[in-house]
């Protein structure tokens, strides 16, 4: 008999609360508990790789995948050498829960794309995103304002609010930073998926969540509704009893879900498939991979042409075998892909 989809998505997820007995007696008072129903269940584990495997053969340098994650059958580049270039954390012990911080977003985001992707065959990810966006000048682009609030992508996938305070640069200041967030149509309604990651501990400030996060977004979209999906271990979010069946929320979590509850907003608790000791392995594997990375030298036989803003490097050909692009904001130099006159041809 096939799974009975509710009128409105991730009911059977969301917490509940039920009556727990201690004993047969019906003299005993029953103790009402809140519990974790069902988790995402979605099978994903982590591969470690260098630039030289195999899997990376056929790969341009800042494509080789460093970290990649399977789904089933799915294979996704959960981090390249290219990202060691777009962070803007460090890669040595400072910067450890950094790396590890965004390591869990990405999991986390390929997680509930996965899990959006397969719930229903009455849903689908929608898009947030006008018909200007541009996927090649992501970063910065302006998704959603009002008079008060800016919606923006900051470093993609990365989105933040900012508020009009007159402080800060041009009389804004970022409230909120969103890990991720999904738009999801299901049936005839539309339904913002924010996301939050959380390794270890479950540090959220419930007000800031309303405040600085919620109000906005229903500025923003006004006629959707919310869930909040916040995922972390599976300790963190649940204690520990002597039946593990039981999935008993811990007080910080329930008063989460409780607070959110009374804005008509949904929480979910999903936990990661990783342990901590995991992330710390992909953090140390990516430290590593770092310190190659930049110790490499480069000789180049030929002709390379210099601006402030571009640097073409031709072998013997007429066309440049590289070219990289200086980004305004941080300084760096990014490969640019070339599209040469005989390919173009070819299309």
């Amino acid at each position: 008999m096939p799974r009975q989809i509710p009128s409105q998505p991730f009911t059977d997820f969301e917490p509940f609360q039920w009556d727990l007995r201690r004993s047969d007696s019906s003299a005993v008072k029953p103790r009402k508990v809140w519990t974790v129903r069902r988790d995402h269940g979605v099978p994903g584990k982590f591969i470690l790789h260098n630039p030289n495997d195999s899997i990376n053969a056929k790969r341009s340098y800042l494509e080789k995948i460093l970290i990649e994650y399977r789904i089933g059958r799915v294979s996704h580049a959960l981090f390249t050498v290219g990202d060691f270039f777009e962070t803007g954390y460090d890669f040595g012990t400072r910067g450890e829960g950094n790396i590890m911080g965004d390591i869990a977003e990405r999991v986390s985001r390929r997680i509930v794309k996965y899990f959006l992707k397969h719930y229903s065959r009455e849903g689908h990810t929608g898009g947030i995103f006008d018909r200007s966006f541009d996927p090649a000048q992501r970063n910065n682009f302006v998704v959603a304002n009002t008079d008060k609030y800016i919606f923006k992508i900051q470093k993609y996938p990365n989105l933040v609010i900012l508020k009009k305070t007159g402080e800060g640069k041009y009389g804004y200041e970022n409230i909120k930073e969103l890990d991720g967030l999904f738009d999801y149509r299901f049936r005839k309604e539309r339904h913002i998926i924010v996301l939050e990651s959380k390794i270890d501990k479950v540090n959220v400030d419930v007000e800031d969540l309303t405040g600085n996060l919620f109000t906005p977004l229903r500025e923003f979209f006004p006629e959707a509704k919310f869930t909040y999906i916040l995922f972390s271990d599976r300790r963190s979010i649940c204690k520990r009893t002597s039946d593990s069946r039981l999935q008993e929320l811990k007080p910080q979590c329930l008063a989460i879900s409780k607070h959110l509850s009374l804005s008509e907003i949904k929480t979910l608790f999903f936990s990661f498939n990783e342990s901590y000791s995991d992330f710390e392995r992909m953090k140390n594997h990516l430290i590593t991979q770092y310190r190659w990375a930049t110790s490499l030298q480069v000789q180049f036989t030929g002709r390379v042409t210099l601006s402030d803003k571009e640097l073409l490097v031709f072998d013997e050909g007429e066309t440049p075998r590289i070219k990289l692009s200086k980004d305004a904001r941080s300084g760096l130099w990014r490969e640019v892909r070339l599209v040469h006159k005989n390919n173009m041809e070819k299309s």
